[in-house]
């Protein structure tokens, strides 16, 4: 058994998954498709914000014809369908420069692996696509769009999923104890996953960052749980807010600049520099 850091953690799913041939290999089994990339981008942000939310994708590469995204979350947001499908959407809307030429010259796919247990019925499936063509009044599809939004649940596989993509989620899912039973994944791409978060090969600088996103993870939890007690709707998101100031001010003090706060936290720079006043 290897000792590893859960692939739950953005730590540990970025540093493995954003190997440019373990990225391409698991974008093909989960999208049937062919992919080729020499760089994937981790914290991805576009030059200019689009729309009203400058967002971050956790995993981002394109070739020639395709750009995908992946995320990783494991505590489900209330918004959470929300929230992926305006990622999903921004992708497109990115690539149209002109009202002359409404053109999306990649075709996007953005993969959202979701590693928090099911406490509801909303989660019942280990994959779900959603892929953006139109039904006509003879139960046809329309094939007008090859775009897709697809939703992996590594705690639900079954023997109904497909087996390219069931591989990877009980690779997941057996990181999720913090060992893997490295006997079951005998591939060279799942090989050189186990290698890259196994306790041993992780560094100092991974394992603080590590230790931020437990307290982080910790702090949502126990914020959720306690709204849900009181009666307030909105405790998950106040549990949001709370760990996410408690994160950058733990960064804060381990020195680091307000750039990479920012963009580590989501938190604006000037609320940062407020932060550094307190």
């Amino acid at each position: 058994m290897a000792r590893v850091v859960p692939l739950r953690y953005d730590t540990a799913f970025k540093k493995a998954f954003s190997q440019p041939d373990i990225f391409c290999q698991f974008a093909q089994d989960v999208l049937g498709i062919k992919f080729h990339t020499d760089e994937v981008h981790q914290g991805y942000k576009f030059l200019k914000p689009v729309g009203q939310v400058d967002i971050e994708y956790d995993l981002f590469a394109e070739d020639t014809e395709s750009r995908i995204v992946v995320e990783v979350q494991h505590v489900k947001e209330r918004h959470f369908y929300n929230r992926f499908l305006y990622y999903h959407l921004v992708n497109l809307v990115e690539q149209v420069k002109s009202s002359k030429a409404y053109e999306f010259g990649l075709t996007v796919y953005t993969i959202v692996v979701l590693t928090s247990p099911s406490r509801d019925n909303e989660i019942d499936f280990s994959v779900a696509v959603t892929d953006f063509n139109p039904i006509n009044e003879f139960n046809r599809k329309v094939e007008a769009y090859p775009h897709q939004l697809v939703f992996l649940v590594p705690r639900m596989v079954n023997e109904k999923t497909p087996p390219g993509i069931k591989a990877w989620l009980e690779l997941v899912l057996d990181s999720l104890d913090g060992e893997i039973d490295e006997s079951r994944f005998a591939a060279p791409a799942f090989e050189k996953v186990i290698h890259a978060v196994t306790r041993d090969n992780i560094s100092p600088g991974e394992l603080r960052v590590l230790k931020d996103e437990e307290d982080w993870e910790d702090s949502l939890v126990y914020e959720h749980k306690r709204g849900l007690e009181e009666g307030h709707e909105k405790g998950l998101e106040e549990g949001n807010q709370q760990a996410t100031k408690k994160i950058a001010l733990s960064l804060i003090n381990e020195g680091l600049d307000t750039e990479f706060i920012a963009r580590t936290t989501g938190i604006s720079e000037a609320e940062i520099e407020k932060l550094r006043q307190s």
